[in-house]
Parts: structure tokens; C-alpha cells; sequence
């Protein structure tokens, strides 16, 4: 029960006093110190055996004649796997059912995502530092491992087009979108290009070995000449033993141009949770309120804006299948653009600008393979894309980017030949922010040592090429700044507002400064939420949303 505590009580620690420094529970998971004691008396039962679809639920039950509070449940995928070599799927104390240090029978609601693969559940004593297996139950599958699921579709940095990209598992054969302008009519066949990726190509622990999960099948279609504002239907898949997607659509890009309205969501950080309350990750369960919130604002969405901090999967591969599925609901109907985080890209001597372990070993693959935003080349995350009246750019901060650097040259370049008669707008995006309320000013990747670097390399770029809106992300919170430049606040319209935005799901950053910087206009570090851009030819509208109290902050940007 003790170790139990402490590593909850860490846990905790880790979301309250930091934004960057995570440590996953599922570290906490050492199987190499695995001893295998099955006992007779051990039962655990999993039913239905056999799932309809991705993410319904069954019941497990399951017994033991010695209970106590350091007994746990792994939920592991594929079935045969090595339990010493392996962490769990998700897990949860066996405790979690009422009565079971009593009685010893206890039972748990769970729902499964199809990760193309077969299920089974163990029980373990002992806590999880040297966990013991006690026994394990009957293996539950899906009626079709091969099911096309995952899907999601992001602009290409190409007018008129849209990718649309979904998993399958190895057998699925070749893949296909089909698509047309009324339901279920589709006038248009277009074969995938498929493609996976495996443990070698990881960096490091535990992305390599306890977190590995094969991905399966990742496939990916570019949609060309679609016509603005129509509407569009589609599934993905084929005709054998994979079958089709339910159906979904999307509204083809607005092209730039002035006379075009947008209207998208934004924001950082903001990971997933399980619906059944396993304690596979660290419980963003914020981040359910937030994609319910992006669901139901999503007929009116040209987009969706997510900066950094994706999933925290953190080297645990099964922790995307999680998330691709929590967002499928939004992020198959309307754009989900990305740019990487420290979770998504940083490992010691992998490239990345800052040594720290925060991306468990994945140094970007896994999140560049599943999200594959219009970049310049393979691990060189930084692009623009075009929508309606703005012209954005997002960038690495988890790259080189100081001034000389291959992104500091693409970036300015890119600025430089902006068209401001059809994107009179330009909003800039990174994860790691350039201006920063934080007490946080000790090492090489604090938020002020960084902020620092930023403001260094691009304060004046941003000036001289009329950035007028900037959004960061990686602190937990909601900050807006006045127009800044330089530390100080600016006439309007002659230097970029910045806001930060990270305050979608992970544990709140609450460590302000004493006296606020003079440059800041509202803060706010207690509560969870998103953020809603307007943007037309002579007005940007943003408006802060707290998950649970509504709107709390609004702004216009005019060139009126």
C-alpha cells in the first residue's frame, strides 16, 4: 500500500510543480524484476470474449484467496506477450473493486480499444517495483483485428487538398478512400500509400523495449482539387478482410483569400484519458472535457490547432492507439494540424536541442509517421499552411532554431514572401513559449532560459515581417500578453500579441512569478479549457474557454 501511495503521490508532485518533466506510471511498471507464482486459487475472468467494435466495454472478474492493497490488473495486447519483457497496456489496483481486500472478488468495467490485436489480463501482487504473477485470464479479441480505425485528416500545405491517413493491422491488404459529395455515394476511389514503422528506428528506453507495441499498418491518401466549402463523404478501407469505416465528412479547404471567414479551436498540451478510469496514464481526464467541447463545436470548425504535447505517450506506443481514437470523433471531420513538443521529439544525443528523456525514447517517429504535417523533410518539423484570410507557420522549438540554423532560415523565408493581399494575417506557432509567466529560470530547457533564446532569435524577425498573433504552449495555463516587443508593451498593431495555450488537459502549471511581467494581460492557472480563433480580412476574435465556467477571456485584433 505504501509504494502504492508514494508513486501516486509523486505523480501528482510531477503535474503540480512542473510543465516539462513527466514520468509516466507505467515507469513505475519494473517487470524485469518479474517472478512468475501462479496459484490455483487465482481466477479472472474476461466477457464478453469476442468485441463488436473499438472501444466496448466488457466485464472482468476475478478472485483470490489472499488479497492485498498491492495487488494489480495489467491489461496486455498483444495476449502471448512476455509479461517480464513487457509493461501493461493500462492497468488498475485490484482494490479498485469494493471489498476486495475483504472478500477477495472483485470485478472492473473496462473498455478496449482495438489495437489489432488479441487481449488478455493478469493479476500481479506485490506492488509493481517487484511484481509477482499470480495468474491470468481468457484471452478476449475483436470480431475484425484487421478493422480500419484511427482516422484523421490534416490540410497538406496545398490548396484544394486534404490527407486522410487511419491504422489497419497486417493483414488488411490494400487500403482505399472512396468519396463523394452526397452520403454514402462515392464517385471517387483512391488507393493508399501504406507504411509502418518499428522498435529499431526508436532512440532510446522505454520506446524501444517495456513500451514497444507494434503500430500496424499506417496508411495515408492526398484528396486533390476539392472544391471550397463543399462538403464531402468518405470512409477508408476495402472490400476484403478489413472492410470499411463507418463514414464521416469533411467541408473542403477555404483557399486563401481575404474574403474568406475562419473559425478554429487551439490550444497545447492536452494528452488523453480512459473512460473506464484505469490509471494507464496520468489521468488528463480534462482532456475528455476538452474534445467533448471540440465535438460539439464541430460543425462550425475550419480546423483544429494542437501545439505540442500530444498524446504523452512517452515511449508507451499503446498510448497513440489511445489517443488517435479519443480524437477520431473531431479529428475526422475537420483538420487536426500538429507541431511537435518535448513529449513528441526530446532524447539525449538524438538531435533534438535539449537533452532531457521527455519523449521516452520515440524521438519524433512515431508522432512525424501517425501526423504527417507538410514538412520540408523526414525530422525537420516545422511548415505553413494557408487557410482563408491567415497565413500560418509552426515551428520546432525541440529543434535548432537559433539564428543561423536550417529553421531559422526556413522560417524567415517563409515570412518573407507571405501574400498579404490574399493572407492579410499571419499567426505564429511553437510549443515551448517565447513569453512566459514562470518561476521557472534554472537550467537550459526552464521556461525562461528558453523564452530567452526565442525572444533573441525572433523578436525582431517577428517585427520586421508583421507576425501579428502568436501561440505557445508547454506551460499548463492561459496567458495573454499586449502587443510585445522586447519586454515591452507596443502600439497596437505594431508588435504580436502572444498567448499561451496549454491548458487543454495535462496537470495545470501553477507556478507564476510573484509580480506578474509588465507585458501580461491575464493569466489564469486554474482551470482547464481551449480557445476559439475568428479570423476575417480585417478582424481576428479569440475567446479562452474554461472547460467548466465558460468563456474568461476575449480579445480583437483589427488592421481596421
Amino acid at each position: 500500500m505504501m509504494e502504492r501511495l508514494c508513486a501516486l503521490a509523486f505523480v501528482a508532485m510531477m503535474i503540480t510543480l512542473s510543465c516539462a518533466h513527466y514520468t509516466s506510471p507505467l515507469n513505475a511498471f519494473q517487470m524485469r524484476n518479474l517472478r512468475h507464482e501462479p496459484k490455483d486459487d487465482v481466477t479472472l475472468t474476461a466477457s464478453p470474449q469476442l468485441l463488436k467494435k473499438s472501444g466496448d466495454w466488457l466485464i472482468l472478474k476475478y478472485g483470490n484467496a489472499r488479497p492485498t492493497d498491492s495487488d494489480w490488473i495489467g491489461v496486455y495486447s498483444p495476449a502471448n506477450v512476455d509479461f517480464a519483457k513487457t509493461s501493461p497496456v493500462k492497468y488498475q489496483w485490484a482494490n479498485y473493486s469494493p471489498n476486495y481486500n475483504i472478500t477477495g472478488s472483485g470485478f472492473l468495467n473496462i473498455s478496449l480499444v482495438n489495437m489489432h490485436a488479441d487481449v488478455v489480463f493478469a493479476l500481479f501482487t506485490n506492488g509493481t517495483s517487484n511484481p509477482v504473477f499470480l495468474g491470468k485470464s481468457n484471452v478476449v479479441t475483436f470480431a475484425n483485428l484487421e478493422e480500419p480505425l484511427q482516422g484523421h485528416i490534416s490540410f497538406t500545405g496545398k490548396d484544394r487538398q486534404i490527407r486522410v491517413a487511419w491504422v489497419t493491422g497486417y493483414k488488411a491488404g490494400s487500403q482505399y478512400i472512396q468519396y463523394g459529395v452526397s452520403p454514402g455515394n462515392y464517385t471517387h476511389k483512391v488507393i493508399a500509400v501504406s507504411d509502418t514503422y518499428i522498435a529499431a528506428e526508436l532512440c532510446g528506453s522505454p520506446a524501444k523495449d517495456f513500451g514497444w507495441k507494434d503500430p500496424g499498418l499506417l496508411h495515408n491518401v492526398v484528396l486533390a482539387g476539392l472544391a471550397p466549402n463543399l462538403r464531402y463523404y468518405y470512409r477508408y478501407g476495402s472490400d476484403g478482410v478489413s472492410g470499411w469505416s463507418e463514414e464521416s465528412s469533411f467541408v473542403g479547404p477555404k483557399v486563401p483569400h481575404p474574403t474568406q471567414k475562419i473559425h478554429f479551436i487551439a490550444f497545447g498540451d492536452m494528452g488523453k484519458a480512459d473512460v473506464d478510469n484505469t490509471l494507464e496514464h496520468w489521468e488528463e481526464l480534462p482532456s475528455l472535457q476538452t474534445c467533448k467541447h471540440m465535438i460539439e463545436n464541430a460543425g462550425d470548425l475550419d480546423f483544429v490547432l494542437h501545439i505540442g504535447d500530444i498524446a504523452y505517450a512517452v515511449g508507451y506506443s499503446a498510448q497513440w492507439d489511445q489517443f488517435m481514437e479519443q480524437i477520431k470523433p473531431i479529428a475526422s471531420r475537420v483538420p487536426y494540424m500538429t507541431c511537435p513538443g518535448n513529449h513528441e521529439r526530446d532524447y539525449p544525443d538524438s538531435g533534438s536541442v535539449f537533452n532531457g528523456t521527455d519523449s521516452g525514447g520515440e524521438c519524433g517517429v512515431p508522432y512525424e509517421r501517425r501526423f504527417r504535417m507538410p514538412l520540408p523533410g523526414i525530422d525537420k518539423p516545422w511548415f505553413s499552411f494557408n487557410n482563408g484570410p491567415v497565413h500560418f507557420v509552426l515551428m520546432s522549438t525541440e529543434h535548432e532554431f537559433n539564428v543561423g540554423s536550417e529553421q531559422y532560415h526556413w522560417i524567415e523565408a517563409d515570412l518573407k514572401k507571405v501574400d498579404r493581399e490574399k493572407t492579410p494575417w499571419v499567426i505564429f506557432s511553437g510549443h515551448r513559449p517565447m513569453y512566459i509567466d514562470s518561476d521557472s529560470f534554472v537550467g537550459e530547457a526552464s521556461d525562461q532560459v528558453v523564452a530567452v533564446m526565442l525572444r533573441d532569435a525572433y523578436d525582431e524577425m517577428f517585427v520586421k515581417y508583421g507576425v501579428d498573433l502568436a501561440f505557445w504552449g508547454h506551460h499548463h495555463s492561459y496567458q495573454r500578453s499586449c502587443p510585445v516587443y522586447k519586454g515591452k508593451c507596443q502600439a497596437v498593431g505594431s508588435a504580436p500579441v502572444h498567448v499561451v495555450i496549454g491548458m487543454a488537459g495535462m496537470g495545470l502549471s501553477q507556478n507564476l512569478e510573484t509580480t506578474n511581467p509588465e507585458w501580461l494581460v491575464y493569466v489564469d492557472d486554474q482551470e482547464y479549457g481551449y480557445t476559439t480563433v475568428t479570423a476575417n480580412s480585417t478582424h481576428i476574435h479569440m475567446k479562452y474557454f474554461g472547460n467548466e465556467s465558460g468563456l474568461k477571456d476575449e480579445f480583437t485584433l483589427s488592421k481596421e
